[in-house]
């Protein structure tokens, strides 16, 4: 998890603890480690690196139509338990869950 151009502040409720390099942060709620802009380098450019490329993807994504028309509101956006199969999948609402989802493919 990370969030960037703001400080690790901005990410609450996960009792966060810094690692000593001061890179990255840890918290028994989070699988993994969790990054902010506000942390020692090269945490910094590699937070702005990756805002960098999910702007990318968003766009590249958000101009593919979609690739059967079954991929179209799937479940209304309630898609708790649902396994995704490779394609674009586009909604016209909210899309929320509250269990696992799944994403098949290579």
């Amino acid at each position: 998890i990370g969030v960037s151009p703001i400080a690790a502040t901005a990410m609450t409720g996960f009792s966060l603890a810094a690692d000593s390099s001061n890179t990255f942060s840890t918290s028994t709620q989070i699988k993994g480690k969790a990054y902010a802009a506000d942390y020692a380098p090269p945490t910094p450019s590699k937070m702005t690196t990756a805002i960098s490329d999910m702007e990318t993807a968003y766009t590249d994504a958000a101009g593919r139509p979609i690739s059967d028309n079954s991929n179209l509101n799937v479940k209304s956006g309630l898609i708790s338990g649902t396994t995704f199969e490779p394609g674009v999948y586009k909604w016209g609402s909210d899309v929320m869950f509250d269990s696992d989802i799944y994403i098949k493919g290579s």
